[in-house]
């Protein structure tokens, strides 16, 4: 399993390969994952370690991006006393800016080249049967596209998110999108079979090789049952403000000025009653986006970055969550957001607000799991008011039924997962490996 991002790496990406880590062995796979020995982007959850099975491997490879003789004057200088510091402090900032410029195909590059021979000697003395990559970075893919050349091994190829057809993708120098474009038809079509994490996007992933269809397959993004057997169930609070929550990342693609605009619309229409109101936020975000809730005069809580299970705890404790995507952009529609399903297995209300016919949506309508709206102010005021009214009057509006839970379980996606695996490898011809 190659991943650059895995535990003690936090945050939503992390997720799921480390659940499919998780549950591989009960399906009969055991799984050895290659990775890094840190990344600094990431927040750090020692907790999530914990999950890792007794029986997988975790090989980390030191991840030195940015090192060279700029580098070392750097160390020095961290030594050199407090303005030595703060001169390496920026002079890091401007060099790492700077080599990720160059870099490709992401700053992972240099963790690639030196992944090669170790990984091939590994597949060789462990008898290795698969390999799994997931998509970002993409450094991911391209390792495992040269262990594809060389040992001809089935290989599973899972993008968590789009490629070059993502909202996201910001990509302005011409020759290096080129190379992102041809990197990525090449992994759609060498790899034994393609993961998307939607069913639309799934089909955007399709269009670039209609020809070899079959071998695609939607695996979703889900909930762990482990994670919610420890939890204090909701529980009413008497006195306190009707809390709506949003737990992880609160970004400008997650708080548009939209939904600042009907928070206070929402708060005014309170009137005498505006301290009845908290919006928790329950993860990081930035100064601007505190700045606009104070001059919006939307009474709120932040936490800061939570591990793992106190995320799923604040879920619990909600009187309802709030869960946004991006409004626009190439493919907006196609996007599931990762913290959806544990938003589902919290049994708690649910407000979706995003673009019309949103993957997201249909996910909550189908679950009657809350209510769903798109980028209007107005409309989500209205919601808002609704979701208060019926917890002021402790008839909640419905929530997810346990009962049909089952099918987005980790579990249950991980044996999706085994079944794409064993299917590859009994397609796949005998490999010869490299030497």
């Amino acid at each position: 399993m190659i991943a650059a991002a895995f535990p003690p790496s936090g945050g939503s990406g992390v997720q799921r390969t480390l659940k499919f880590s998780k549950y591989l062995p009960q399906f009969g796979w055991l799984p050895i994952v290659w990775t890094v020995d840190h990344i600094d982007a990431l927040p750090i959850d020692e907790s999530l370690c914990d999950e890792i099975p007794e029986c997988a491997e975790v090989h980390r490879r030191p991840h030195r991006f940015g090192k060279g003789a700029a580098g070392k004057l750097t160390d020095a200088l961290q030594h050199a006393g407090p303005l030595g510091s703060r001169l390496a402090d920026a002079a890091k900032w401007r060099i790492e800016k700077w080599n990720r410029k160059r870099a490709w195909p992401d700053e992972f590059a240099k963790w690639v080249e030196d992944s090669v021979a170790p990984l091939l000697k590994l597949i060789r003395d462990r008898n290795v049967d698969a390999f799994y990559s997931t998509y970002s970075p993409s450094a991911n893919h391209l390792l495992a596209l040269k262990l594809k050349q060389a040992t001809g091994l089935p290989w599973i190829a899972d993008f968590r998110d789009l490629w070059t057809d993502d909202l996201r993708y910001r990509e302005t120098d011409v020759r290096r999108h080129k190379a992102n474009v041809e990197l990525e038809q090449t992994v759609l079509e060498t790899a034994d079979a393609v993961v998307g994490v939607s069913p639309s996007q799934t089909e955007v992933l399709v269009g670039h090789v209609p020809e070899q269809r079959e071998k695609f397959v939607t695996i979703t993004n889900g909930y762990d049952p482990a994670d919610f057997e420890n939890v204090t169930g909701y529980k009413r609070v008497p006195n306190r403000p009707f809390t709506l929550s949003f737990v992880g990342r609160f970004d400008r693609q997650r708080a548009d000025d939209d939904l600042f605009i009907a928070l206070q619309e929402f708060v005014k229409r309170l009137g005498e009653n505006r301290d009845e109101f908290v919006f928790r936020i329950v993860g990081e975000f930035d100064a601007s986006t505190a700045r606009k809730l104070s001059e919006a005069k939307i009474p709120f809580e932040t936490t800061g970055y939570v591990s793992h299970a106190e995320a799923i705890q604040e879920m619990y404790s909600a009187d309802a969550l709030l869960l946004t995507t991006d409004r626009g952009g190439p493919n907006a529609s196609t996007v599931i957001c990762g913290k959806i399903f544990e938003y589902l297995a919290s049994q708690r209300p649910i407000l979706t607000v995003g673009p019309e016919g949103w993957e997201g949506q249909r996910i909550i309508e189908s679950f009657n799991a809350g209510i769903t709206t798109t980028w209007n102010p107005r409309d989500i005021t209205d919601a808002l008011c609704n979701l208060r009214k019926s917890w002021s009057s402790q008839t909640e509006i419905a929530s997810a039924d346990p009962t049909d839970l089952k099918s987005i379980s980790r579990i249950s996606l991980t044996k999706q997962l085994c079944k794409t695996i064993a299917k590859v490898s009994v397609t796949t011809s005998t490999p010869t490996i490299a030497t």
